[in-house]
């Protein structure tokens, strides 16, 4: 089965590239794949020498002299999968839908020429005109972004969709109850810490912290649904009874939530500790010394944290919130932290509980990576990966649609019906 491979790779950050970099030598023992880029040259020396690798432009002259059996794409919420949302739609395959939100891209993508036709698709007509007149007038909220999936478009454009979670195939399925969806969970990559090997207590001090520290990690990059001014609130209650705690938050920043201001204002300056961006070994070494992570997230995008995943397989206590994929976890995996006004005194009682008590979080961690191990191993999802695959392979393609949108598309046309006026909503004005 030849493949073609639509997936952002490192030096791309991105946490799709970590995960696209480590089943992509599993894949290839059963196919043959080519990997299609946006115009930069991986710098992953396995994936340079063991495949080819073409920019994405490329791909229809060399699908047209030598057919790909699919295209496998790799989609999620961020303008650096513009160049695959654009593929797909003109050239259907497999998508792996790692975010069941995509309004976050789609915003990002509307500076592009082709962008606010592509955004008012999105979504059915009367919604989407609706909603970027909003998003003109100023009148927005972030919750909007979850409100309105933005999905649709990548769906129908596929001939069949893999997602992480059941609670994303659900999500899949309430926008087009006709989609074939696949559930893969999440893998379990490999050990890429130079401290593998290590007690925690060492890992710890090779980080700049004391073997003595209780150490707090969150992972993954900060945004406005993590939750981390939750933490920090909790994490300052517990210095009272456990001084020797530290927090890491290891990702960057929010540019809209500074949440190196707030740990100013709190009084935590050398107590809280924000890496920025770091590579994956840095990555999985501060969840290696961590003695608790915690990966709450409200609302959800549908996505599910390798993080997480990565959390559990080493066998850490882990705090989630209480909903959707993450509520999928059995009860003796992580602990769940209910949504709501709830969310503050749970967090801070699981907190406390496991500080007092290490053998809470010992025997938590190891349910964790027990299960991870049966669930979540890198072959198993690499072998559902191409059960799936050839399974739409051995189906007939429907006809290839016609453009939707970019320079063959009828992007006037579509342009002139943004531009009408919402009579119901707007009192007959015309958009501005």
């Amino acid at each position: 089965m030849r493949i073609a491979f639509f997936g952002p790779l490192r030096p791309v950050a991105s946490g799709i590239s970590d995960y696209c970099e480590e089943i992509l030598p599993c894949l290839a023992q059963e196919a043959e794949i080519s990997l299609f880029v946006d115009g930069y040259e991986p710098t992953n020396l396995f994936l340079r020498r063991r495949f080819p690798i073409h920019d994405y432009r490329e791909f229809p002259e060399q699908h047209r002299v030598h057919p790909f059996d699919l295209c496998l794409y790799h989609m999620g919420n961020h303008i650096c999968h513009a160049y695959i949302y654009e593929t797909l739609r003109r050239h259907p395959g497999v998508v792996v839908l790692h975010d069941t939100v995509l309004h976050h891209f789609l915003a990002e993508y509307l500076a592009r020429e082709e962008g606010a036709a592509a955004y008012a698709a999105a979504f059915p007509d009367e919604e989407g005109r609706a909603l970027l007149r909003r998003r003109r007038m100023g009148f927005w909220s972030h919750l909007d972004y979850f409100l309105y999936p933005g999905i649709r478009p990548v769906v129908e454009a596929s001939r069949g969709i893999i997602v992480h979670s059941d609670t994303a195939r659900q999500a899949v399925l309430r926008v087009v109850p006709t989609a074939r969806v696949a559930v893969v969970r999440h893998h379990f990559g490999p050990q890429r810490s130079p401290y593998a090997h290590l007690p925690p207590e060492e890992v710890k001090r090779r980080l700049g912290y004391r073997p003595d520290h209780w150490l707090i990690v969150s992972p993954g990059i900060v945004t406005p649904s993590r939750r981390i001014e939750t933490l920090l609130r909790v994490f300052a209650a517990l210095l009272r009874e456990f001084p020797q705690a530290r927090c890491a938050i290891v990702g960057p920043d929010h540019p809209s939530l500074r949440i190196v201001d707030r740990v100013h204002e709190a009084h935590l300056d050398g107590l809280v500790r924000i890496t920025g961006f770091v590579d994956v070994p840095t990555f999985q070494s501060y969840i290696l010394a961590s003695d608790v992570v915690v990966n709450l997230r409200y609302p959800l995008a549908g996505e599910t944290s390798g993080g997480l995943v990565r959390a559990l397989g080493m066998g850490k206590p882990v705090i989630v919130s209480n909903i959707g994929q993450y509520a999928e976890f059995p009860d003796d995996v992580c602990l769940k932290v209910d949504v709501g006004r709830n969310e503050e005194g749970m967090l801070s009682a699981f907190l406390h509980a496991l500080a007092r008590d290490p053998g809470l979080g010992q025997r938590i961690g190891d349910q964790a990576r027990r299960y991870i191990q049966t669930f979540h191993s890198l072959e198993g999802s690499a072998r559902a990966y191409l059960d799936f695959c050839r399974e739409v392979v051995s189906t007939p393609a429907p006809p290839a649609p016609e453009p939707p949108l970019g320079p063959e598309g009828d992007v006037g046309a579509v342009m002139e019906r943004i531009r009408r006026p919402i009579a119901s909503q707007t009192g007959g004005e015309t958009a501005g």
